[in-house]
């Protein structure tokens, strides 16, 4: 089901912003290849969508959208229910996605995205869409994120150190972007938390080792 609206994406999509380059087949569209490729049906539209917006030189804007677009499905209940109510009828939901989206200032692409995933009965999909969008612009613009979590505010000394650790894990040719967090609960330490992978070094983490290691001797003296 969704794979058919990733095709309405496409065709709808090309076809308002005036791009109609393709004739009999998707794959005659001359499209800018994806910077990553991803696996599964939401991503498939995600990588299609951000391959429109690419040619359209509107990545940046779409995002925005997307993120504006998951924002409102997480704060208004009822946007939420409609997109997973199974007795609403296709029509209606496309009906109130446009009337959402008409004087929006959203891009033709954005509007024909969610009319496709709303006519699809799909709009549930909505975060994950945006979320493989987002994966696909960080591979686009070359930057791996991190934040670094300590128990207390970092200084500049400590931010160089932390900056570099973080760098060991950042492949070459690729920019990493910081952002501090702090978690009073971690003690001391600290934790880098990567979309990939999760590097804990924080000394609430080895005392729960530690903890962990007295009660494993202890049931073996026990036994």
């Amino acid at each position: 089901m969704l794979a058919r609206g990733a095709a309405l994406v496409a065709g709808r999509v090309l076809q308002a912003t005036g791009t109609r380059a393709f004739a009999a087949a998707a794959t005659e569209i001359k499209l800018p290849d994806p910077p990553v490729s991803l696996s599964g049906t939401s991503a498939s539209i995600a990588s299609l969508t951000w391959q429109v917006a690419a040619k359209e030189k509107q990545l940046d804007k779409v995002q925005d959208e997307l993120q504006q677009m998951v924002t409102a499905f997480k704060e208004l209940p009822e946007l939420a229910r409609i997109a997973v109510d199974p007795f609403l009828p296709v029509r209606s939901k496309a009906n109130i996605v446009n009337a959402v989206l008409k004087d929006s200032g959203a891009t033709e692409i954005t509007k024909r995205l969610f009319a496709a995933l709303a006519e699809e009965n799909a709009l549930a999909a909505t975060l994950q869409v945006a979320a493989a969008y987002d994966e696909l612009m960080l591979a686009h613009k070359k930057e791996v994120h991190c934040n670094i979590i300590t128990a207390e505010p970092l200084d500049k000394l400590e931010r160089v150190e932390l900056r570099k650790q973080a760098e060991q894990f950042v492949e070459p040719g690729f920019k990493l972007v910081m952002q501090e967090k702090v978690d009073r609960k971690l003690v001391g330490g600290f934790i880098l938390e990567f979309e990939d992978r999760l590097v804990d070094m924080s000394v609430r983490k080895k005392l729960e080792e530690f903890n962990a290691l007295v009660f494993k001797l202890e049931a073996d003296l026990r036994a």
